[in-house]
């Protein structure tokens, strides 16, 4: 039998879980489908790719997830400075990456590929 300290009280992988069919929807809302990669165990690592010929800016789009996200958080979405919330980053020639934090060390870490 396991001791306490040795059980593992992750609640982040349900938290990732239950915010995901809503962020999809959202994506595809902007023209973008949504993927997930990665294991959920620390971070939500999601893939928008450019999915419609009618599509938003990238940082609409995660002006949009932020609201969304916002409401599992400790801060507001509405007059948030998303630039400064998510710290955008560019990797490669088409891709921008944004964190964006939910709580203590929970975070979504999102890669948007752009056209080339």
């Amino acid at each position: 039998m396991k001791e306490i300290s040795e059980i593992n009280y992750n609640a982040k992988p349900a938290l990732y879980v239950m915010c995901m069919e809503t962020l999809r929807r959202i994506a595809a809302n902007c023209g973008y489908a949504l993927a997930v990669h990665g294991t959920f165990s620390n971070d939500f690592d999601l893939i928008a790719v450019r999915w419609s010929e009618n599509y938003e800016s990238p940082n609409f789009l995660v002006a949009e997830l932020v609201k969304e996200i916002s409401h599992y958080v400790f801060y507001e979405g509405g007059d948030t400075d998303i630039i400064a919330l998510t710290t955008p980053t560019y990797r490669y020639k088409n891709q921008i990456h944004y964190t964006i934090p939910i709580y203590h060390n929970a975070y979504v870490d999102l890669t948007v590929i752009q056209d080339i």
